[in-house]
């Protein structure tokens, strides 16, 4: 069978990886791919979901495999499904949850699942209240996607009130900071459970843990993942 898989980092290179070692995949295609990508398959210059579709309708492409977030945030599943085509990812709908930083967090409390307390606004004279409530260190969130690196750990309020201006602002992380979380920080080590459910039936996966630190030693700003791996002993039943 021929595979397109959306996305360019490593994570896609990943996916593709595995899947040229089966014997089924005859052709793989990675839109857009990245230099390492091309030793497994044909990178495309294609970005319009359409063109995406007429493409795997054309190359009689039995999967398409989306990676990245955003295509996810902007429909790519529901464009492909319109048109009759097999395509592994959540809808748009559902991909407001890693989209909005602020809606996820909305939903959470609606739902009474556990969160760390927050605030969600564009408000700053809001927001630099609550962060006034908030002992110890401050975590400012972008509600927008960006790439692993829109989350600030503040060591002061005040350094905390200044990373909130600058992404209300535009400066730090553009039109995805125009809306933020504030909350509180919660100290301890972060593990994520992933599950594949079609909507009735589920099948999760191991638990895996990134490490996002730009530093050794647990130091430096958050990245979009310097790594991963799984399974993580840390996860106990």
């Amino acid at each position: 069978m021929n595979i397109l898989i959306i996305g360019g980092g490593g994570r896609e290179y990943a996916i593709g990886l595995r899947l040229r070692e089966d014997k089924n995949v005859l052709n793989l295609y990675f839109a857009p791919g990245n230099g390492a990508t091309k030793a497994l398959g044909k990178n495309l210059d294609l970005k319009d979901f359409n063109e995406l579709a007429l493409f795997a309708k054309n190359n009689d492409v039995a999967l398409t495999i989306v990676g990245a977030e955003e295509p996810l945030t902007k429909g790519i599943v529901d464009i492909f499904k319109a048109q009759g085509l097999a395509i592994f990812g959540p809808s748009a709908a559902a991909a407001k949850l890693e989209g909005s930083k602020a809606y996820m967090k909305d939903f959470l409390a609606r739902n009474h699942i556990k969160t760390a307390k927050f605030l969600s606004s564009d408000d700053l004279s809001e927001i630099s209240k609550f962060i006034d409530t908030l002992d110890g260190r401050v975590v400012v969130k972008a509600d927008g996607l960006c790439a692993g690196k829109g989350v600030i750990i503040a060591n002061s309020k005040d350094e905390a009130k200044k990373a909130a201006t600058d992404m209300l602002s535009g400066e730090s992380f553009g039109e995805a900071g125009k809306r933020v979380v504030v909350e509180e920080f919660l100290d301890g080590y972060e593990l994520s459970f992933f599950a594949i459910c079609d909507g009735e039936n589920f099948v999760s996966l191991p638990v895996a843990q990134d490490h996002k630190k730009l530093l050794d030693g647990d130091l430096g700003p958050n990245t979009g993942g310097m790594g991963a791996y799984a399974p993580s002993p840390l996860a106990d039943a």
